[in-house]
């Protein structure tokens, strides 16, 4: 009986034991209010200059460092500096006077010397005339006259319009070649005041997208520990949620630092001090990157016929001749034609010495060979050398620039597909952060994956920003390679 009394009692107990499980399970646990979080697709918060900076676009930025670049400066100074030396040596073939005077007790002498190089023959004249006049103790003055006018015309050595004109030739190059390294040098600060402006745009974009996750970040730790309160979550949840939100802190951290570099580097080029306010002006990256390029070799062949640095290496081999030919001409030996007239008088007057003069013409050969010509050899030698030289650098610059070009076109395709691929990646980054997201919400899964989904999601966005401003300047760095960059018309207003 007892026994009996014992069983029915222990059913009891069970029967209410799972009476009470069964209405545990058809109440649910109270869920802990959870923040809302940001939208995953939502578009990042633009991030502009500085409220109160003064703002500067492109165009305008390029115009300043052209005008206020030192580097810039210096190389025309240069530019002025050969076109200073072309002028000098233009002069030389310009008349040369050259006035003497001399005085004594014994009398005075004054006279003009005068010369005059040929062009394209190498011969040159000379003139003089001079007077003096002598006053012998007890005796009347004496004046006389010297009248000289010699014409010299080298037959070999210096003969021609190679040697007349060589060092004139030489200033002129100097000039085209100063000319063309300022142009060039226009063109890549162009490139690079534009590379630095779009680093702007890209940073403030990275510190948009990197607000916008720290956002949710901050969200995600919030709620981890509301739901651990409640028995909802682990340690390791709020441990999870807290390593993410100062990972994102620190891409933050990252982001302000690089853009205020990238601010001091702009303002550097354009020549002001790092701590000018002034800042490049809001511009958006395009949507889409459209690539229609011209073929290949089209490229290739446009760079071959218009790219300075190029022009300049063909110069140089015509340079390398020039100067083998003249090093050629120097062994022979000296001989020059030589015609002179001469004619000297004395008098009472200048007048009467010039009419009391004997006039006399002069033809004849000079001629000088020195036996010791190891110099002139060696010259000569490594003037053929040179010639050798230019030409292989020539056929090297042009496999160069060939490489640029379709470097610089593979590197715009290169961005186009990423750029694709990047998209689809914050398409597909944001979606599963949203189911991510949501499973979490309905207590499905940890935090785990929304940690991941998010640092998918700032890694798509930052590269696809990258891959944005990246495009901008790959544009122009074509333009660079090719040869075809106008800075004015490019960049004019």
């Amino acid at each position: 009986m007892e026994a009996r009394l014992g069983v029915v009692g222990a059913m009891s107990l069970l029967g209410i034991a799972l009476g009470g499980a069964l209405k545990a399970q058809e109440t649910p646990a109270p869920r802990p209010e959870e923040p809302v979080q940001e939208a995953a697709g939502e578009e990042p918060e633009a991030v502009g200059p500085s409220p109160g900076a003064p703002t500067i676009g492109l165009s305008q930025a390029i115009a300043v460092a052209l005008d206020r670049n030192f580097s810039l400066l210096s190389t025309g100074d240069s530019v002025t500096a050969a076109r200073f030396r072309e002028s000098a040596a233009r002069g030389g073939f310009l008349p040369k006077l050259t006035p003497r005077y001399q005085g004594g007790p014994d009398g005075k002498a004054f006279g003009v010397d005068a010369s005059q190089r040929l062009p394209w023959t190498g011969g040159s004249v000379t003139a003089g005339a001079s007077f003096r006049s002598v006053t012998p103790e007890g005796s009347p003055t004496v004046r006389g006259s010297d009248l000289r006018v010699v014409m010299s015309q080298p037959l070999l050595r210096g003969a021609g319009p190679n040697a007349t004109f060589f060092e004139l030739t030489n200033s002129k190059r100097g000039r085209e070649g100063q000319e063309r390294a300022f142009e060039l040098a226009r063109q890549r600060l162009a490139v690079d005041v534009a590379a630095t402006f779009y680093q702007i745009v890209k940073e403030r974009e990275l510190l948009s997208v990197s607000r916008q996750s720290l956002k949710r970040s901050e969200s995600l730790r919030e709620a981890s520990e509301a739901r651990m309160r409640v028995g909802l979550a682990s340690k390791l949840d709020v441990f999870r949620a807290e390593l993410q939100a100062s990972q994102t802190q620190e891409a933050l951290v990252q982001s302000e630092a690089a853009l205020e570099t990238a601010l001091e580097q702009f303002r550097v080029l354009l020549g002001l001090d790092p701590g000018d306010p002034v800042e490049p002006e809001q511009a958006p990256l395009p949507e889409k990157v459209v690539v229609d390029l011209e073929p290949l070799e089209a490229l290739i062949a446009r760079a071959f016929e218009s790219r300075l640095d190029l022009k300049e290496v063909r110069d140089q081999i015509h340079d390398a001749e020039r100067s083998a030919a003249l090093a050629r001409q120097s062994l022979f030996p000296q001989l020059d034609l030589n015609l002179g007239f001469s004619q000297t008088g004395l008098g009472p007057s200048y007048s009467d010495s010039v009419r009391a003069g004997a006039g006399r013409f002069d033809v004849f050969l000079s001629t000088s060979y020195p036996f010791e010509r190891s110099s002139d050899r060696a010259t000569r030698a490594i003037a053929e050398i040179d010639v050798a030289a230019r030409r292989r650098a020539l056929a090297q610059r042009e496999l160069e620039i060939a490489a640029e070009v379709r470097g610089a076109v593979r590197n715009i395709e290169r961005i186009r597909k990423s750029v694709d691929l990047q998209r689809k990646g914050v398409d597909f980054a944001t979606q599963q952060l949203r189911l991510a997201t949501l499973r979490y919400q309905r207590g499905l899964a940890s935090n785990f994956d929304i940690v991941d989904a998010e640092g998918s999601l700032l890694s798509s966005r930052t590269a696809l920003v990258g891959l944005l401003a990246d495009y901008q300047v790959a544009r122009i760095q074509l333009l660079r390679v090719v040869g075809t960059l106008d800075v004015v018309r490019e960049f004019g207003p």
